[in-house]
């Protein structure tokens, strides 16, 4: 067993409910490195090709890299591998909290669970060994309800919990699983592939540790990001706001509503959701083990007809996700959003595709596109009637289960020419919109992505909007950071636009998978402590393969050329990385100006020629070709 590593993986059969334990392949290990990157491996071997996202033998596969439980700053991911229901893919959702740490401290790094349960069940991990609990008592329950339950039967609340909530149970599209109450394993539906297999809840405890090859060198990189925390001047603002630190650029990126067609007001914006109205609560805000810089919150309304009310939540800022989409919150009251965002947590329900998929359906009956009497719930920016919505939608109630099925489901069901106004790639809603802030590698990837869009695998340079263009030697350097060499950052930099996005990107995706496969948190107030090069040495020094850092970057690919072999054996080609129609429309802005879409500086107004062949020069940077031949 190579060091780092607990050594074992943990193969669970839901039908039989029996277990297996296999040793872990040291030479896979060190050619896939861990977490994310192993899962890929795992799922390779245990994944038959065409089977569908709700089938028994569609595996979960969970994984914990090498650096989780060794002290390395955040590193505390759980990275959950499926295919998901919503769209079809195969890839991962990361979550964090306790259960990655736990899993080894049970003394595995992976499991792969198969088959379907004959009744709800609870799958039980410890270093005891693995037991099946009858969980007849929790369907049903929301998946705060059956965390906090099942933390009282362990006994500890240091157990951790992975709970699924009715819309999983119900195999809603877009349910996700919410990883004790603080985190979630999101984007894609895991909560349905979950519920397929009659599997309500995960628990893993256990306090074993890795052991590490060589623990001086560790104790000594370890020492210097402790070193370049004391000079980060921004971190007593990290304590004090924790992912709000970022406010004041996410207000930015983020600011779309009413279909993507408007920006919602940055004035209004920080007087019902900012970081004042923030503080208004009560707070307690604490972290994943390792972190130093705690960013979960639970949160306390100290006044008004809701004083008393109390939620966890992974970041207040997702309220402002919530809240903007629908005007949820006034002067009179700014908890309407928190109060919101709970019930979609508690549910199991993505809060992002709740809401980019109502606020769709509202801004299309608003616009008179849509008959509102196709569907039996009202269609308002309304606090009961969203509530009424995201409890129909959880248990597949009346005309709401058009929605539940997701995207392609819904737009079935409209008929007509609705699919040119949804806010969708590869039938996933989109985050990022580069009219607000320009084509970095935050919106860009949404296109180029396995999953479709999501948050965490495009961070580069880019992730600060409205940088000036002689900041570019800086984003060298930032590259550099992030695993690129010297001649891969002379291409990225050779373009008309000051760099190739669609280059970038690649690196960007890289630079996660390194992060996600080693276990480490990708928020960019802990990730900007770490460098490719130190991420190498620090699986050096854990693990003691003799690897160099080209090996190091061959595995990365590995990883993605794995990932992205087995979407294309489920029909997902180039055709499939195209931007949606909508961002080449006008968003009108806060002033009632004309936004278009533009690369990261501004210069120019791109045309879906532009973004086309953006997306051939990432293939081109990733080394395959238009037919994906090699793949």
């Amino acid at each position: 067993m190579a060091a780092g590593y607990m050594g074992r993986v943990l193969f669970v059969d839901l039908d039989m409910q029996e277990i297996e334990t296999r040793e872990l392949d040291t030479d896979v290990a060190k050619n896939f490195i861990g977490g994310m990157g192993l899962n890929a491996w795992l799922m390779k071997q245990s994944y038959m090709p065409g089977t569908d996202p709700v089938a028994p033998d569609n595996p979960i596969i969970l994984g914990a890299g090498p650096l989780v439980g060794t002290g390395a700053p955040g590193a505390a991911k759980i990275v959950a591998t499926t295919r998901f229901p919503l769209n079809g893919t195969i890839s991962e959702s990361v979550g964090s909290m306790r259960f990655a740490r736990n899993l080894k401290g049970a003394g595995f790094d992976h499991v792969v669970i198969k088959g379907r349960a004959t009744k709800p069940t609870v799958l039980e991990i410890s270093e005891d060994g693995v037991s099946f609990l009858d969980a007849s008592d929790l369907w049903g329950l929301d998946a705060f309800t059956v965390t906090d339950a099942l933390k009282k039967i362990g006994g500890s609340p240091k157990i951790s919990v992975i709970a699924i909530g009715p819309a999983g149970e119900n195999q809603v599209a877009f349910s996700l699983a919410m990883v004790d109450k603080a985190s979630t394993l999101g984007r894609g539906g895991l909560g349905a592939v979950m519920g397929s297999k009659n599997l309500k809840a995960i628990i893993a405890k256990g306090s074993a540790r890795p052991v590490v090859s060589d623990g001086d060198e560790l104790s000594k990189l370890l020492g210097g990001i402790k070193d370049r925390l004391k000079r980060f001047k921004n971190h007593k603002r990290v304590l004090e706001l924790g992912i709000m630190e970022n406010w004041d650029n996410y207000v930015k990126q983020l600011s779309a509503y009413r279909n993507f067609t408007h920006v919602f007001s940055p004035q209004k914006a920080n007087e019902l959701y900012g970081p004042s109205v923030y503080k208004t609560f009560r707070v307690r805000r604490f972290g994943c083990p390792s972190c130093f810089t705690p960013d979960k919150d639970i949160l306390e309304i100290t006044q008004g007809p809701y004083k008393g009310f109390k939620t966890t939540t992974t970041s207040y800022f997702n309220s402002y996700s919530v809240g903007r989409v629908f005007d949820l919150n006034s002067s009179s009251d700014k908890t309407a959003a928190v109060r919101m965002t709970d019930l979609l947590d508690k549910m199991g329900l993505d809060m992002l595709s709740f809401s980019t998929m109502m606020d769709f359906l509202i801004t299309e009956c608003e616009q008179g596109h849509l008959d509102a009497q196709l569907f039996d719930i009202p269609l308002q920016r309304d606090m009961n009637a969203l509530a009424k919505w995201a409890r129909a939608i959880s248990t597949r109630k009346g005309k709401a289960d058009a929605l539940a099925g997701g995207w392609r489901s819904l737009l079935s069901y409209l008929g007509g020419d609705f699919e040119r106004y949804a806010p969708i790639i590869k039938n996933c809603d989109i985050l990022w919109d580069p009219r607000l802030v320009g084509l970095g590698t935050m919106e860009f990837e949404q296109i180029v992505s396995v999953k479709g869009p999501r948050s965490a695998s495009g961070g580069s340079p880019t992730y600060v909007p409205g940088q000036p263009e002689e900041n570019l030697p800086l984003f060298g350097r930032h590259l550099d950071r992030m695993g690129a060499d010297s001649k891969a950052i002379d291409r990225i930099l050779d373009s008309p636009f000051g760099f190739s996005v669609g280059r970038m990107t690649r690196y960007s995706e890289d630079w996660y998978t390194v992060l996600t496969s080693l276990g480490i948190c990708n928020r960019h107030f802990n990730n900007r402590f770490y460098s490719f090069e130190l991420c190498h040495r620090l699986f050096v020094a854990v693990t003691g393969f003799q690897i160099g850092i080209d090996e190091f970057r061959e595995s990365v690919v590995m990883i993605w050329n794995t990932i992205k072999g087995m979407n294309i054996s489920e029909g997902f080609g180039p055709e499939d990385d195209r931007a949606p129609q909508l961002w080449f429309s006008p968003m009108i802005g806060p002033d009632g100006e004309s936004l278009v879409i533009r690369d990261y500086f501004g210069r120019q107004e791109l045309t879906r020629e532009d973004i086309d062949q953006f997306v051939r020069d990432y293939y081109d940077e990733r080394g395959w070709g238009s037919d994906l031949k090699r793949m």
